[in-house]
């Protein structure tokens, strides 16, 4: 099965009637990467978007966001980043679903696989983190996914990633949150965003993958207190992920877009 990974997307509130703007707004580089899904991946079985939808988490951004992925040709699942806002999440997009406590959390099937989304949203905060009650939603998911192989999306990395200050807002208490997939066995790939730049890695023998940004990716900056390098920024970018419905292994593509100028 084919399926779109998009992360990231940030987006702004328009820019005000004849205000000069210096390059592409996010709305603009998301429909573009949304042209291009309709052009070359149309055939994708459904797309989830791994958080910061909107940068400010405002009513107008969520507006927005939803009417220009409503031009995705196939189902959308979303989670929050911690840009997002849940409340205002919620009340603009009509797929979203909590779990009894409230949290963006929710599990689908979807030819054989698992799919399991993870709300790690501590509103007003940079890092992430799944509280005892995210926790035991969970393990209590995991345990009745009756052995199917199970791919989780989040937004917070769970894992060190070598990237001094983005590692300092990831997920805050990624033991537990090991603790509770090894109690299970099921989980075969984990899927992030929030580092805005593709990678990969294996992390308590799981492999895992960080998609892009759709509308700009962060150079690399592995020294610490020395800010962002004085490099290009990486082009804004989506995911393709190729999943075996027979051995659930895991072939993700990274796609790009021209960031053009306005």
């Amino acid at each position: 099965m084919k399926i779109i990974h998009l992360s990231d997307c940030h987006f702004i509130d328009p820019a005000p009637a004849g205000q000069a703007t210096t390059g592409p707004s996010p709305q603009q580089t998301l429909q573009r990467i949304i042209a291009d899904i309709c052009q070359w991946h149309s055939d994708a079985g459904l797309c989830i978007i791994s958080g910061d939808l909107t940068h400010d988490g405002t009513p107008t951004q969520y507006d927005l966001f939803a009417r220009t992925i409503a031009d995705l040709p196939m189902p959308v699942h979303v989670i929050p980043g911690n840009h997002d806002a849940r409340a205002p999440l919620l009340a603009a997009l009509p797929k979203p679903r909590q779990d009894k406590n409230g949290f963006i959390n929710h599990a689908f099937t979807h030819n054989g696989i698992r799919f399991v989304l993870l709300d790690t949203l501590i509103e007003g905060e940079d890092t992430g983190i799944l509280c005892e009650k995210r926790l035991a939603w969970l393990s209590s998911e995991l345990a009745a996914s009756q052995n199917l192989p199970v791919m989780i999306f989040m937004h917070h990395p769970p894992v060190t990633v070598g990237l001094p200050f983005m590692d300092s807002i990831n997920l805050q208490n990624a033991d537990d949150f090991g603790d509770v997939i090894a109690a299970h066995g099921a989980v075969k790939h984990i899927f992030f965003g929030h580092l805005h730049r593709p990678l990969h890695g294996i992390w308590h023998d799981i492999p895992f993958t960080c998609g892009p940004s759709s509308y700009t990716g962060q150079p690399l900056a592995m020294q610490p207190g020395s800010g962002l390098p004085d490099k290009a920024w990486l082009e804004p970018g989506y995911g393709i992920a190729l999943i075996n419905e027979h051995d659930a292994s895991v072939c993700y593509h990274f796609e790009t877009v021209p960031n053009l100028a306005t």
